[in-house]
């Protein structure tokens, strides 16, 4: 795990080696243990490293045999052992142990279809010094990030924003756009676009080639291909295979040279990987040792503490249970840090539980910590979802089945379909009313703000998937962890097991008023039985209304009182006024403040003391 950066200059200018070497020390956090650079004429690439695998001073850049490609790589190939020995079979010579160097042979031997090739998470730069074509790469459901800053003089990269400021020939503006996005709905990070002006993400699953004549081709190279079936009963084999190729996904990720331990919140998903890994090594791991080391946010006292049921996984893992409380003045004390750690406005205070689950295994000494992220969208486990799937089989005109499934998942469900119903009456109401008032109006079946439908349950898993959630989870994970120095894995997203659950009839995930059906069936004799048929789901969340509402008004309060205020271009300050000094916040009025904050605290961090105009 590494920090990378790089640039190629178009407009003759070589490219500085000193300006190189400044990006990389911007995000020292992700790679203390090495660092390395290369320069030659009007490209220059430079990685600071995070040693996973291998710890061997003085690999990177990473060469071919002849010298003329150079890689500088940030993430993991899994089960690179078996594509190395392939690449050895057809004359590639290696010289590390490292699974990067798997991504020069490969390259040499298939070109960029190569990435068809790889599992893992990964954000690289290959220079071909013959081809004369800079090759920079995303893994395939963004773990991993990678920013650009492109204008007609260079292209300049990075693992993160921080370098790319740096850069001389980057202007520090902020995007007016995505602010008042974020302000406005509190969404982020479902764009190509930052909240810098003119800094970019690459998106995931998608790669770019640069020339020195200044082209610049991005090519999308995959899409989650996922069913659109609705058949009939999960078959034993299928659980089978579930469950085979979770096993593995785990074990794969397990490899590492440096302790490994596990992100644990008590749901379904990080208590799967808990108990996986007891499985798949029941005698203990070389990099986790006899015990299983699991690293908690509990919140004691509060409705969203889960710590009964990861204790519970813990106990039947025999797994070392490692907890930390955060608190309304702590999450006070370390804004800043969070902020600059972040580098963009986030959502929710719930990102700070999982800052500090990082900071506490950093402590502990562990490296790498695997974690649930993606089974949600992967395997329908948001609640929500079931709404979509049954207007789904309304539109297939599945009677019998919809009445079934309404029937058996009528406790999840009914606390969302109240409000829904009730809004829908007051449409109806004024529509009837106002017959001008129908423009923009939805209705069941009618887009939402990413052009799917509402009963196009395959649509909406793919904008969870690489647009509107999991893409602000991915990065909210990684920064976080990095910040701390620290690799995070994912095995939901490892792509063997991805591809065959998202190739599986809609109807394997949810059914019989059970999310991540088939799932649940795969973990049987595996997970804990009370957390494998926990029909109630907690997000990963901190008791945030209170903490804003209750707890920290006052320093809230006084913050807004400032004469420092340089935001309120974007927002109300008379409305944040108002919501402070009512007796009591909804959830939606103290999320409204917190981004309110958020946003102004960002603004100090990275524009300094000058008002936005």
């Amino acid at each position: 795990m590494c920090g990378i950066a790089g640039e190629m200059r178009f407009d003759g200018k070589p490219s500085s080696l000193s300006t190189m070497k400044a990006m990389c020390d911007a995000q020292i956090h992700r790679g203390p243990d090495d660092d390395g650079y290369y320069a030659s004429g009007h490209v220059s690439l430079g990685i600071r490293r995070l040693a996973i695998i291998d710890l061997t001073k003085g690999l990177y850049p990473l060469r071919n045999e002849n010298e003329s490609i150079h890689l500088v790589f940030n993430g993991e190939i899994y089960g690179f052992d078996s594509l190395r020995t392939e690449l050895e079979e057809k004359g590639h010579m290696f010289r590390s142990n490292t699974d990067a160097e798997t991504v020069v042979h490969s390259y040499e031997e298939w070109g960029t279809e190569c990435l068809e090739r790889l599992n893992g998470m990964f954000a690289f730069a290959l220079w071909d010094q013959n081809k004369g074509v800079l090759w920079i790469a995303r893994d395939h459901f963004g773990i991993k990030p990678l920013y650009y800053f492109l204008d007609k003089d260079f292209l300049a990269f990075a693992s993160e924003i921080k370098p790319l400021l740096v850069h001389t020939g980057v202007t520090r503006r902020p995007n007016d756009r995505v602010i008042s996005v974020y302000i406005a709905s509190g969404r982020v990070d479902d764009t190509a676009e930052t909240f810098f002006d003119g800094i970019m993400r690459l998106p995931p699953a998608h790669h770019l080639l640069v020339k020195p004549s200044g082209s610049v081709n991005i090519v999308k190279y995959w899409s989650p291909n996922i069913s659109q079936e609705l058949d009939g009963d999960t078959s034993n084999e299928e659980v089978e295979e579930t469950r085979r190729l979770f096993l593995e996904a785990v074990k794969r990720q397990l490899v590492s040279d440096v302790p490994v331990g596990t992100c644990l919140s008590g749901g379904i998903d990080s208590s799967s990987v808990v108990s996986a890994i007891r499985r798949v090594h029941p005698r203990g791991y070389a990099s986790t040792g006899e015990w299983i080391r699991t690293f908690s946010a509990v919140f004691p006292g509060y409705s969203i503490d889960e710590s009964k049921y990861a204790v519970k996984t813990c106990q039947a893992a025999q797994a070392e249970y490692n907890p930390v409380e955060p608190a309304a003045d702590e999450l006070w004390q370390d804004l800043l840090d969070l902020v600059r750690c972040q580098e963009e406005p986030f959502s929710s205070t719930s990102i700070y539980a999982q800052y500090r689950v990082m900071r506490l295994a950093r402590q502990k000494g562990v490296t790498v910590l695997l974690d649930g992220q993606g089974g949600d969208e992967l395997l329908c486990g948001y609640i929500p979802l079931y709404l979509h799937y049954l207007l789904m089989l309304s539109r297939h005109k599945r009677y019998h089945r919809l009445f079934v499934e309404g029937i058996r998942s009528h406790d999840l469900i009914s606390p969302l379909v109240r409000p829904r119903l009730f809004a829908y009456l007051k449409r109806m109401a004024r529509h009837v009313i106002h017959p001008v008032l129908r423009h923009g109006q939805r209705t069941p079946g009618s887009p939402n703000l990413h052009g799917v439908a509402e009963d196009d349950l395959p649509g909406i898993l793919e904008v969870l998937t690489t647009k509107n959630g999991l893409p602000a989870l991915l990065r909210y994970e990684d920064k976080n962890s990095m910040w701390h120095s620290i690799e995070a894995r994912v095995p939901f997203l490892d792509r063997p097991f991805f591809e065959y659950e998202a190739s599986l009839p809609l109807d394997r995930k949810l059914r019989d008023g059970w999310t991540k059906e088939i799932f649940r069936r795969a973990m049987t004799g595996i997970l804990p039985e009370e957390i494998r048929v926990r029909r109630s789901k907690i997000g990963f969340e901190t008791p945030e209304r209170i903490w804003i509402d209750r707890e920290l008004r006052a320093r809230v309060r006084e913050f807004f009182s400032g004469p420092d205020l340089a935001a309120t271009k974007f927002y109300s300050l008379a409305t944040v006024h108002t919501l402070l000094g009512k007796p009591k916040m909804g959830a939606e009025e103290a999320r409204f403040v917190w981004r309110t904050l958020n946003l102004e605290l960002w603004w100090r961090e990275f524009f300094g003391a000058t008002r936005i105009a």
